[in-house]
């Protein structure tokens, strides 16, 4: 007996269609970028918290620690030049609404946590919003420092305004951090949108 099956003709129309592999839903993804978002709020909040709650950024014993600091580090630079910082940064549109800001960013990141680790998609669209914000109010914040400290030595002035780039940088990682799960096919398998949740849902049969 011949162990040949023999050959096999095909349609010019057919093709062959490869098998595709289901991708399987990593939901720790999307639970690892809520926790981020979650943590990112509570320090967002902190800072909102303080901006309403006081007046100044610095206490009088923290403007003396400052000017003594600079001053070791050849830059000549008193308590009073550092309230008078504090007190025009305070005074300035940035310190107007930067506790609006702040409070804002905290409810979105707190949002988009808190959706993402249920599974809904649109907690990647509110928590990207939080960390744009928090980003965007921290360059402000930078450009205004910067503004506050003309009469400060440089070194100083340098100092103050890259306290708020790196805050900034804190804002692109929940930025980064935030579309994470877009960025695996297994994370987005676990996020769901509004329609496809109710598109899922049971149906009661019509008796």
């Amino acid at each position: 007996m011949s162990d040949e099956i023999g050959s096999m003709r095909m349609d010019v129309e057919e093709e062959i269609v490869m098998p595709v592999t289901p991708v399987k839903a990593n939901q720790s993804i999307p639970t690892v970028t809520a926790i981020i978002l979650l943590l990112g709020a509570v320090m967002v909040g902190y800072a909102a918290y303080n901006s309403f709650t006081t007046d100044e950024i610095f206490a009088e014993a923290d403007e003396i620690a400052l000017s003594e600091s600079f001053t070791e580090n050849n830059a000549s630079v008193s308590p009073e030049d550092i309230q008078q910082y504090d007190h025009d940064l305070s005074n300035s549109k940035y310190g107007e609404w930067s506790g609006v800001l702040f409070a804002s960013s905290t409810a979105f990141l707190i949002t988009g946590g808190i959706l993402l680790y249920q599974g809904d998609r649109r907690g990647i669209h509110l928590g990207l919003l939080g960390a744009v914000i928090l980003t965007a109010t921290n360059m402000w914040g930078g450009e205004a420092s910067k503004e506050a400290a003309v009469h400060l030595p440089e070194v100083a002035s340098l100092t103050f305004a890259t306290m708020y780039y790196i805050y900034a940088c804190c804002g692109v990682f929940c930025v980064v951090s935030a579309v994470m799960p877009m960025f695996f096919a297994s994370g987005r398998a676990a996020l769901s949108s509004p329609l496809v949740q109710l598109a899922t849902a049971p149906t009661i049969e019509e008796e």
